[in-house]
This record gives structure tokens, sequence and C-alpha cells, in this order.
């Protein structure tokens, strides 16, 4: 025993003296069990082989262990050029062309031959299940949308027959795409009057054409010049009066109206709301009462006249007639002077209507060649109006007789930016600018009082 035992302390001495490390552990998992098998098994040289199969199926139709040696190897025994070789020599397809070149070679999967089996049409059972529904359905359909009926009544609902009409005569006696078919006229029934529909002059035209061939760069006036004559110059500053002195004007009329109008919705008398007087004593009652009492203190009224007399009746009848008489004869000669003026009349009518045609076509062409000078400057477009462009004016004093003494004056980007919107490239809008939010003030009641 003693010498086992010494045999085998000299074995795990020398094992343990040499470096070898420690031993590699099994690393393929449990399979213990059927469940542990399939959840554990490697399967990727076998799908990989399959996929394999199925690529040459795909490829060539068959895999290469199915296939004859022939189709395989071929036997070259004339030395001519290789395949590989022609292959190089020819022309090359594109990688799309490669791509939609490529098509299974495996055969589609046959279809089954539908049966030629058709039902019976002849009666209402078999047209309704050859038509998908059921004769039931079919007439419940039928009577919800109230189709007409066959029968010994002609074409009533109520016919003894009750036979229901096919598709193909109801589209005969209603085509839906044809002409309308006459209603009978009832006296009864008033026709219904259609209205036309309003359409906007735009649709017929475009309303500000002309402003599209505006220039970007509008003509500067003479007067704006650095060295302008006098007279320009003195138009020039006339003209920016008077747009200036309009522009005061609509601004105190705005303001006078804003005064005279504030207070409308607002009674004067606070005592009294809507013309009901508050809290205010009646005497009106008091005044009824006074009158009551004055009233009894005086005589009695004198008695009305009686019935009128039958001749009163006819001299009243006879004035009536000859006032009637007089009104006619007055007309009657308004109209024969009116109808000896007519030709004066009707000259004087197309003279004034030849006028006016002139005096719109004037200013229908003022406006068009406003437009393709200016643009829509100064118009209404929608919520807002296209500004105009700025003046800018400068006294007799500021004028400068260089250009080395000339001062800048205006924007380049405003002006381009109102070019846009004169020429209907921009919408005209107003700037929107970053407003500061305000807190509600607060207030507290402090009780300091208390402390004291």
């Amino acid at each position: 025993m003693s010498k086992t035992k010494t045999a085998k302390s000299d074995t795990l001495t020398s094992v343990s003296s040499t470096d070898i490390g420690r031993p590699a552990q099994y690393k393929q998992p449990s399979r213990k069990g059927k469940r542990s098998w399939r959840k554990n098994i490697d399967l990727s040289a076998t799908e990989a082989a399959l996929e394999d199969i199925r690529e040459q199926e795909r490829t060539v139709g068959a895999p290469a262990h199915k296939r004859k040696d022939a189709e395989l190897f071929v036997e070259d025994r004339s030395g001519q050029e290789t395949q590989l070789a022609r292959q190089a020599r020819g022309k090359r397809k594109l990688k799309s062309q490669e791509i939609l070149a490529q098509r299974s070679a495996v055969p589609a999967i046959p279809h089954r031959q539908r049966s030629t089996f058709q039902l019976d049409t002849k009666t209402r059972g078999g047209k309704a299940a050859a038509s998908g529904l059921s004769e039931k359905v079919k007439r419940r359909l039928r009577i919800l949308a109230s189709r007409p009926h066959e029968g010994e009544q002609g074409l009533s609902e109520m016919g003894s027959a009750g036979k229901i009409q096919s598709d193909a005569v109801l589209a005969e006696k209603h085509d839906l795409w044809g002409a309308e078919a006459p209603q009978p006229a009832n006296d009864w029934v008033a026709p219904a009057m259609v209205t036309g529909i309003h359409k906007p002059r735009s649709m017929q035209h475009e309303p500000h054409a002309p402003a599209k061939v505006a220039p970007a760069v509008t003509k500067p006036h003479p007067g704006t010049s650095y060295n302008p004559d006098f007279d320009s110059h003195e138009a020039l500053i006339q003209k920016a009066f008077d747009k200036a002195k309009t522009q005061e004007m609509t601004e105190e009329e705005v303001k006078r109206l804003t005064e005279k109008f504030k207070d409308v919705s607002r009674p004067k008398n606070m005592d009294s709301y809507m013309g009901m007087v508050i809290d205010q004593p009646d005497e009106s009652a008091a005044d009824a009462e006074d009158d009551e009492n004055d009233d009894n203190d005086l005589p009695h009224a004198p008695k009305l006249p009686g019935r009128k007399t039958s001749a009163q009746r006819r001299r009243e009848a006879r004035a009536k007639e000859q006032q009637r008489q007089a009104m006619q004869r007055r007309k009657e000669r308004q109209l024969r002077a009116m109808m000896s003026e007519l030709p004066t009349h009707l000259k004087k009518m197309k003279k004034v209507q030849q006028t006016r045609a002139e005096m719109i076509q004037q200013r229908r062409e003022r406006k068009r060649q406003r437009l393709e000078e200016e643009g829509i400057a100064g118009f209404k477009v929608g919520k807002h109006k296209v500004p105009e462009q700025r003046m800018d004016v400068q006294t007799g004093e500021e004028l400068s007789e260089s250009l080395r003494q000339l001062k800048p004056e205006g924007n380049l980007f405003w002006d381009r930016f109102q070019s846009l919107q004169a020429r209907g490239l921009a919408e005209a809008r107003k700037p929107v600018l970053p407003t500061r939010r305000r807190l509600k003030t607060k207030t507290y009641d402090r009780h300091s009082f208390k402390r004291d």
C-alpha cells in the first residue's frame, strides 16, 4: 500500500511540475433528450449543401450529381480557342442586363384546370347562384332599391305576376348615361327655377397679368438726381407733399371717426339703459290724473256731424272724378311732351354711353400702363395692401453738387423686396415682429398693520 501511494504522489508532482496548461474543455452543449438535440445540433454544413443544390437547380435545371458526364465535361481535341476565350473576346453585357437575364430553370408548378361545369341559368335560383348571390338576398336588394316589377298592370310594383325585371331590361329602359326621359307635365307642381352660378371675373382672365412684365428696377424720378433741374426737383417735392398730405388727412379722418363713435355702444346716462329709466319717479301718472281733473271741469266737446245725405255723397263723388280726370290729362300732356322729346333724349343717351365707354377704356388703359410700369404697388391683394416705392426727397440745401459729396439713402434690400411684391412674385403681408411676453401683475394683501 505504501508503495502505491508513493507512486501516485510522484506522478502528481511530475505533472504539476510540467508547464502544459489547463486541458481544453469540450464546448459541445448537452444533447440529452430530443429537444436539446434539435436545439444544439449544428446544421450549417447541411443547409449550405442543400442551398448549393437548389442554386444548381435554378441555374442549370438539375444538380451536378444527377447530370450526365457528357453534360458536365467536354473533350476538346481541335485545339481551338476555349469558350472562356470566346466570351472574353465578345462584348460583355451590363450588370443590369445580367440580373434581368437570370431566370430559374425550374419549371413552374402546373395549375389545376378549372371545371367547365356551369350552373343552370334558366331558373331564377340558378341565375342568382351564377351571379354570386342567393335568390333571397337578391330579392331583398331589389326591394330596397325600389325596382319596378313586370305584371299584368305593366310596370307597376303591385303587379299580380310579381316577376322581377332582369338587369338587361332595366338597362334598356333606364339608361344612366343617355338622354333624360321626358317627364309628364304636372299642372299642380311649378317647375324648379335653376339659378346660374356666379363666376368671378378672375376666372375669365388674370386680373394683374400686365404686372408680370414690369421692370425689376423701375426708372427713378428725374428729381432724385444729385444735380436735378429746378422743375424736376419742384415736381418731386410737390409729389411727396401730396402723398404725405393724403396720408395725414386719412389718419385724421380715422381719428375723428373713432372719437365720434367711441361712445355709441355706451349709454350717456348710466341710470338709463336702452331707453329705460331706473329708479326714477313716474311723473306720467301724476300728469294723467291732473289732465283728467281738468277735463272734468271743462264743458262737453261739440257733437260730431251726423250721417251725410245723398246729395253730399254725389257732390263728393263728382269732385273726386273731376280731380282724377285732371290728373289723367296732366299725365297725358307729360307723356306727349316726352314722346316729342324722345329723339333728343336718345341722342343724348347715346352720346353719354359713348362718352362713358371712352372713359372706361381710358381708365383701363391707364391702369394697364401703370401695371406695366409700377406693377401692383398700391393695390390691395388679399388682406394686405402692396407697399409703394418709397420716395427719397432732398431739400435744396441738402443737394450735393458732386458725386463725392453725395450721401447714400434708401435700402437696396427693401427696394428689391418691394419690386418682388409689386411684380406679384412675393406675397404682400405685414412684418411679423417678435413680441415680448408680458406677465400679469399679481397683487398681494399685506397684513403689516396686524404686526404693529
